[in-house]
């Protein structure tokens, strides 16, 4: 009986530990989200989430390591469920272009993601090796495929992923919509010399709902 109650104060323990850090994190993502990455500061962490400096300390032992944290949870996750969306489609010229699709029509129904990414896209390390590489794989079959066409692979992937970071931008501006992202889409595609009858007959088949 002793040892059970040990262990499910053990148990409680832990669970408190994590809601606490949970907590952190999800006051990290509205400040960053509102005031921007270069801004925020650890004490606006605190004063957000509500809890003692020590306590901050003792999850976190640097404004980085929340950061790292913060992405890990509330940015990346988000780009393997789209990713595993488009998982189903063949073509890598498809897949390339309903990823950016996604990311932008995510960016324009959750406010708090977009920002963080946006915010976090521009200075934290971490995100921008996450970002730089999600076309990579599809540009690089795309090319070998002979459906897209480009002469430089780092070129390439910066302009994706500098083009659907300023529609990110645009989306969470409220100048954005459905068509601006579907219009972003058609520009990347024919940016990647696809030609227009091809990039209509893509955009067709997307999953754009």
């Amino acid at each position: 009986m002793a040892g059970g109650t040990a262990l499910r104060r053990a148990e409680i323990g832990l669970e408190r530990r994590e809601k606490t850090r949970q907590k952190l994190i999800a006051a990290a993502a509205r400040v960053i989200a509102t005031s921007g990455d270069k801004n925020a500061t650890i004490d606006d962490f605190i004063q957000a989430a509500g809890v003692a400096r020590g306590t901050f300390y003792n999850y976190f032992p640097t404004r980085e390591d929340l950061l790292d944290a913060l992405w890990t949870q509330v940015g990346k996750d988000p780009f393997l469920e789209i990713r595993q969306t488009c998982a189903t489609l063949d073509d890598p010229a498809e897949r390339l272009i309903a990823q950016a699709y996604l990311i932008l029509k995510r960016s324009g129904e959750d406010q708090v993601w977009g920002w963080l990414v946006f915010a976090l896209s521009g200075n934290a390390e971490t995100v921008n090796a996450d970002l730089r590489a999600y076309p990579a794989p599809d540009l690089e079959a795309g090319l070998v495929g002979g459906r897209l066409h480009y002469d430089n692979p780092d070129s390439a992937r910066d302009l994706v992923v500098g083009t659907v970071r300023a529609g990110m931008k645009t989306q969470l501006s409220g100048r954005g919509s459905c068509e601006y992202a579907v219009a972003i889409c058609r520009m990347i595609l024919l940016a990647l010399a696809v030609r227009p009858a091809e990039v209509d007959r893509i955009m067709k088949v997307l999953p754009l709902k």
